[in-house]
């Protein structure tokens, strides 16, 4: 059963003892357990030490402004609806959150469709052997560094959301090897997202935020953000805390899966974006989440005779399908 603590600031955390070979037991005991408190009473954390290659980080968001700064007509030929795949670009305004139309234009690299089982198989048999974003139809052609570095950032966050859950795993006395068992790679998302400065060319009957609250779906998402200020979450006693970007830093979440699967123990936080002011805003989250087939429960030791499973098994992709099927084909008639 959780016994969240109220927060007023999202924690820092070193993870080098996650992501270095043979670390000194004490340290890494003491990282698992920070990571364990922050899961509980915040939702978020700030993880320094990461094992990102050098330079990474800044190559991906250079990309990202420029991606964003091309004419609108080369960012539409990466629309959204356009492939079979479940992914691609999404205009100003298509994105709508709580009834409000969100102020924000993105680009969605994910490997699969997800829409349905059958798709991911043929999909995966086809693919076999190649790399998750090893897609032509995806890549801005304008841009020819686009694909080999944002290829790069795939494999490297993939490595380190597999660190940090194998940390979040043995902080509820797992194996550390857990989540591991339900890794694939067919929903995980590499969203780059834009949010430009305020223009009321809508009522703000319309238009609310720069993306309006949520929690996140999946399971846990790396977040790299620039130097606007913007992202907010929602403490315990309905306070909307600053999460900034921290230099040498990146911004981990966990959504409902990871609350579904601890019985409650750990809590997706609500968050938000405000309007940047008179600023361009950019930020990169990467959703690191289970295989589409994964079936997940409440883990054991989460449960116990005075805090029984809370949520019924239930298979990740077609839940996920479930929650998003009509926003997107909401997006795609827009677009």
């Amino acid at each position: 059963m959780s016994t969240q603590r109220t927060f007023h600031e999202v924690p820092i955390i070193d993870v080098s003892a996650l992501v270095t070979e043979n670390p000194d037991q004490e340290a890494l005991d003491d990282t698992v357990r920070r990571i364990g408190d922050a899961c509980r009473d915040v939702g978020f954390l700030y993880v320094r030490n990461h094992g990102l290659p050098d330079g990474l980080s800044e190559r991906m968001m250079e990309l990202t402004r420029a991606f964003f700064d091309l004419p609108l007509e080369e960012k539409m030929k990466l629309r959204l609806g356009l492939t079979s795949q479940f992914r691609g670009y999404i205009p100003m305004l298509a994105e709508v959150t709580a009834t409000k139309r969100d102020y924000h234009e993105c680009l969605d690299l994910q490997p699969l469709s997800g829409r349905d089982a059958e798709t991911i198989a043929a999909t995966k048999s086809a693919r076999a052997g190649r790399h998750p974003l090893d897609d032509p139809d995806q890549w801005p052609a304008a841009l020819p560094e686009f694909r080999p570095v944002m290829m790069e950032a795939w494999t490297a966050l993939t490595r380190l959301g597999e660190q940090l859950a194998a940390g979040m795993a043995l902080s509820l006395g797992l194996d550390a090897g857990f989540f591991q068992k339900y890794a694939g790679d067919e929903l995980c998302d590499l969203r780059l997202s834009h949010y430009p400065p305020f223009q009321p060319e809508r009522s703000l009957e319309d238009v609310e935020f720069g993306m309006g609250a949520h929690v996140d779906y999946g399971f846990l998402a790396i977040v790299q953000q620039d130097g606007v200020d913007g992202l907010e979450v929602r403490n315990q006693e309905g306070e909307w805390v600053n999460a900034p970007h921290v230099p040498g830093t990146l911004l981990v979440n966990i959504g409902l899966m990871m609350q579904r699967w601890t019985n409650d123990r750990y809590t997706a936080t609500w968050h938000r974006v405000r309007f940047p002011g008179g600023r361009h805003r950019y930020s990169m989250p990467f959703f690191f989440e289970p295989a589409f087939d994964a079936v997940i429960a409440p883990v054991p030791e989460c449960c116990g005779e005075d805090n029984p499973p809370r949520y019924e098994p239930v298979q990740f992709g077609t839940w996920v399908v479930e929650q998003f099927s009509t926003a997107y084909d909401n997006k795609e008639d827009q677009a």
